[in-house]
């Protein structure tokens, strides 16, 4: 799943020594593993350059699962809520490595976005969404953003220093919510809230973004109506069973 996972989130074909290095198992190791996810088509290789991809079987699986996933589709309800109440873009996403991955999308009045790709991925450490599922996790499962590449800087405002995003991490612990002053997109920013499970860990983020009145009374009148979806939506899909305990 590791090795899924590091394919998911690249944007372009990895070679086996790549792979290794970011899943931090040996090439052997790595060289099997790929063998056996090939053959039942999970991953495929390239028969020019003999990197690897994502396969069509897993890509047919994800398909599936976002049309049948109650979450998802529970989540097209209460975005639109958001969406008319706020007038912004509201987005569900979850994280797959170092990138979040939008599965839902609803346009507020003020977008500019005319269509929504289901897969649209954005760095997590940049964007608002992605720092409060980052929060969450076991700080041992937060060192693979530090290391290898690096974080990269979108604009003057993006924190890119681990122990700083330590300390946001905190910030979004003790408040619930978490904000991007124009980390990602110097035009616009997001505030984000999370959709918890029965035992109060977050399975996604619902994220408003676009150019949010960065005034502390409006931003928090927004967090307020956010909660208030996020909430409503995990208490139904408990209740329905839904979301199971871990």
């Amino acid at each position: 799943m590791r090795i899924v996972t590091a394919l998911a989130e690249n944007p372009y074909p990895m070679g086996i020594v790549e792979i290794a290095e970011q899943v931090e198992l040996s090439p052997a190791s790595v060289h099997r593993q790929l063998a056996t996810l090939v053959s039942v088509g999970w991953v495929e290789q390239n028969s020019r350059t003999t990197k690897y991809r994502i396969g069509m079987e897993a890509v047919g699986v994800g398909m599936i699962g976002m049309a049948a996933n109650p979450i998802i589709q529970d989540g097209k309800t209460y975005l639109g809520h958001l969406a008319r109440e706020t007038g912004y873009d509201a987005v569900m996403s979850i994280l797959v490595g170092r990138r979040t991955v939008q599965v839902e999308r609803v346009a507020g009045a003020y977008t500019s976005i005319v269509d929504f790709e289901p897969g649209r991925f954005q760095p997590a450490h940049a964007m608002a969404d992605g720092k409060l599922l980052l929060a969450y996790l076991p700080e041992a499962e937060r060192r693979f953003i530090y290391e290898g590449s690096g974080l990269r800087k979108y604009t003057p405002n993006t924190i890119v220093d681990p122990t700083e995003l330590e300390q946001e991490f905190e910030k979004i612990r003790s408040r619930g919510y978490s904000v991007d002053n124009y980390e990602r997109f110097e035009a616009g920013r997001g505030v984000a809230v999370p959709v918890l499970d029965a035992n109060g860990k977050p399975l996604a983020a619902l994220l408003c973004v676009g150019t949010l009145d960065p005034a502390p009374d409006q931003e928090l009148q927004l967090v307020r109506q956010m909660l208030s979806q996020a909430r409503e939506m995990s208490e139904r899909l408990i209740v329905a069973g839904e979301i199971p305990s871990t």
